[in-house]
């Protein structure tokens, strides 16, 4: 009978010491470096966003927060490495629409249910935006050359399968023109293949042509948006022009392999909407004229799942289908 109480005390007192380890363990989350995974190229708007808020997150969670850039194949490098890293909240990945857009072209280990949700900080529309020299200044002019000179126009995109990608073709679609798909790793080495003019055209935010713009290597012909942008009010839109189903918001958002434990994510969010909300932060996306959009990570999950068969019918529709 001894052993047998012995037995029951033991179990008991090792049932409350990992009881109070998990407790522990759940007020002190992290308590290491986090990283984030960025699955396009440094330098575009997604990576200077996330970099921007990376400071704060280390004064809100305690913690230093690096960011990885792990570029390729229409992002499916970082998403397949994102979805199989170790589901302890150490390691974030950032949600783009290529998470969506990369597997209707093409067979990939993941999907956006690869992931689950934490929270989404941004929304952006995209742009035409050309070189400066190009021998058109207006959409409609674009269009005219592109269709007297079939091929001739080149547009830089994220990779294939990725936003840009898709955004580029359903414009050559909804127009009537034939363009020359030229991949990159990532919006922002598009941008800069543009403006060394190596590429004709792009067809991404307005955050990562601006620099561009300013400096004079590129113009922007159109906004792909339900309304024009403060940031550049004398751009038209493409509704404006007459073509009503070029208008597209990109998201941007982050999350973490399944199994994720709950607090975690919900740390991690809490920390994201603060950091939205700090005034350094805010300062600047008002000078880079980023859009704050914070979701949680189920409004943005709800997103995800509408994009997803918005994209595949896309790219059916666009002949890009796998």
């Amino acid at each position: 009978m001894k052993r047998m109480l012995l037995s029951i005390l033991l179990i008991a007192t090792l049932s409350l010491s990992l009881f109070a380890q998990g407790g522990v363990e759940q007020a002190t989350y992290p308590t290491k470096p986090i990283t984030i995974t960025i699955p396009v190229s440094a330098g575009g708007g997604t990576d200077l966003l996330v970099r921007s808020m990376t400071g704060v997150l280390k004064d809100i969670l305690g913690q230093t927060v690096n960011v990885v850039n792990k570029p390729g194949a229409g992002a499916a490098i970082g998403y397949a490495a994102g979805a199989s890293d170790k589901a302890d909240g150490y390691s974030v990945t950032s949600m783009l629409a290529e998470l969506i857009t990369t597997p209707q072209v093409a067979q990939v280990n993941f999907s956006y249910k690869s992931f689950i949700p934490v929270a989404n900080i941004n929304s952006e529309c995209a742009t035409i935006t050309v070189r400066a020299d190009a021998p058109y200044n207006t959409l409609e002019e674009m269009i005219a050359y592109a269709k007297a000179n079939p091929g001739s126009i080149s547009f830089g995109n994220s990779g294939v399968g990725g936003i840009w990608h898709f955004i580029a073709a359903a414009f050559a679609s909804s127009t009537g023109i034939e363009v020359t798909h030229v991949p990159f790793e990532g919006g922002g080495t598009a941008v800069t293949a543009l403006a060394g003019g190596h590429v004709d055209a792009v067809p991404v935010t307005p955050q990562e042509v601006e620099v561009q713009v300013k400096a004079g290597r590129a113009k922007v012909l159109a906004v792909l948006a339900p309304e024009r942008v403060a940031s550049l009010p004398n751009v038209p839109t493409a509704k404006e022009l007459g073509y009503d189903d070029l208008s597209f918001s990109i998201f941007r958002g982050f999350g973490v392999p399944l199994n994720t434990p709950d607090h975690v994510v919900k740390t991690l969010s809490d920390a994201f909407e603060k950091a939205l909300a700090d005034p350094a932060v805010t300062k600047f996306m008002e000078e880079r004229h980023f859009t704050k959009d914070f979701k949680t990570g189920a409004e943005l999950g709800e997103l995800m799942a509408r994009e997803e068969k918005i994209y595949a019918e896309m790219a059916k529709q666009l002949g890009l289908k796998k």
